[in-house]
């Protein structure tokens, strides 16, 4: 049986030629989930999603049976900054990324918090709330996630418990959850290696935010040490975390179920290997 027929796991898909390619390259790797941008990242404009592309995409994950699918919304959001000028693009911009994903019928928004430039971090962690509060609606159908930080620099969401401040106090709390990185969740000084760390760290993520606001997991090995705050990822297997951090994840049975993506630096060239290490790991100390 392929490892891929036993966890949920995918990775990030280019959208080259158009979204609607996307499943049909998340199906080569035998995916049964996926995450792309639904627009370029590093800008603020967007075109629009041609209604051919949208009917195709909706098409394409149906015909692969697949779900869990996420988008990743743009780098340039901010949801925390303290500029009046730079909350209005952010929130202008989240607002678009929620209309693309319930567009293309996708369950997770995944987001960067942002950073406390110009504020104090518990400011910055209001504003996330306050600007999350303005964009989401009742209507929605996509589920927002947060995602945690390395904690380099002034971002936030390095901890646990700052994720937790940001969540509290959601209108729709039902519409919103966490992805939790194994990179950030390792750079930001959490043990997920040791068996014993990685209890700790998911009993105190389960006392702080609760496994059922744990929606999904970006699955990737670190180029840098536990608690070096530096967001580099590396693929499964030849980093920090390695083979063993990788495993207690993926034989963790509160997760079977749950959206596993991959963000390694080789991409889709990479990921047959990084399959490889996940399905040598199977079945090793089970939690």
């Amino acid at each position: 049986m392929a490892i891929t027929d036993e966890l949920k796991l995918g990775g990030h898909i280019s959208t080259a030629g158009g979204v609607h390619l996307a499943p049909e390259r998340a199906s080569r790797f035998g995916f049964r989930t996926f995450q792309i941008f639904s627009k370029n990242q590093m800008q603020w404009n967007a075109k629009p999603l041609p209604a051919e592309e949208i009917e195709s995409f909706r098409h394409g994950v149906s015909q692969y049976h697949m779900c869990g699918i996420m988008i990743h919304a743009s780098y340039l959001l901010n949801m925390g900054t303290a500029s009046p000028e730079l909350r209005k693009k952010a929130t202008d911009a989240f607002t678009i990324e929620i209309q693309r994903a319930d567009l293309l019928g996708v369950d997770y928004l995944t987001f960067h918090p942002g950073s406390a430039s110009g504020s104090t971090p518990k400011e910055a962690i209001d504003s996330v709330r306050s600007n999350l509060n303005s964009v989401m609606s009742e209507d929605q159908k996509c589920t927002v996630l947060l995602e945690n930080a390395a904690g380099q620099g002034s971002t936030i969401g390095r901890t646990f418990e700052e994720i937790a401040e940001m969540m509290d106090g959601l209108r729709f709390p039902g519409k919103a959850g966490v992805c939790l990185d194994t990179c950030h969740t390792w750079a930001a000084g959490y043990d997920i290696v040791s068996p014993e760390g990685y209890m700790e760290t998911m009993d105190r993520f389960e006392s702080t935010i609760g496994l059922s606001k744990l929606k999904g997991i970006h699955l990737n090995d670190s180029k840098k040490g536990r608690g070096s705050h530096l967001d580099r990822h590396e693929q499964i297997g030849h980093g920090t975390i390695g083979a063993q951090g990788i495993g207690n994840f993926i034989n963790d049975r509160r997760l079977e179920h749950t959206p596993m993506i991959l963000e390694t630096p080789l991409g889709e060239n990479g990921y047959e290997a990084d399959l490889q290490v996940i399905k040598s790991m199977r079945g090793m100390n089970s939690t």
